[in-house]
């Protein structure tokens, strides 16, 4: 077991390049990708639709999970809209810092409407952060109240 963590924790802890990266190969992966998107959109409205429906939204603890699983249905389509923006925008915007340089690297050179959408679009872990933190809040306020009455 010992072996097993070590060897785990060399493998989290030394990265090669691009380990973090998400490669869609065109069009399949892009595809399912989306689709992928769209089902968890639609999950997440159908999570907050039931808390609705089921009269849990008026304990705090629940409304929490309920406003974080909103924030991931515009996530995804946020993230959606960003992938279809992504194929329109011609690749000559993108330029690279030096000769040799990794993907994260990049800069886009903004010149029109569809560039700006893109970097805009781009930025759509501003909708998953607080959506986490709203899941931990709703979360933890459940464990303390099961503490409390047990």
């Amino acid at each position: 077991m010992k072996l097993l963590l070590f060897v785990l924790g060399l493998f989290f802890l030394t990265p090669g390049n691009l380990w973090a990266l998400q490669v869609h190969p065109h069009p399949e992966g892009l595809v399912a990708h989306e689709i992928a998107h769209l089902f968890f959109a639609f999950a997440m409205l159908l999570f907050a639709y039931r808390i609705k429906k089921m009269g849990l939204s008026s304990r705090p603890h629940w409304r929490y999970l309920q406003v974080a699983a909103f924030l991931l249905v515009i996530w995804n389509l946020w993230a959606f809209l960003g992938h279809l923006v992504s194929l329109k925008i011609s690749k000559d915007v993108f330029l690279p810092r030096g000769g040799d340089f990794h993907f994260c690297q990049k800069k886009i050179l903004i010149r029109g409407w569809l560039e700006f959408f893109y970097y805009i679009l781009k930025n759509d872990n501003l909708f998953t952060l607080p959506a986490f933190y709203l899941f931990y809040r709703g979360i933890s306020r459940m464990e303390s109240l099961l503490r409390g009455k047990t």
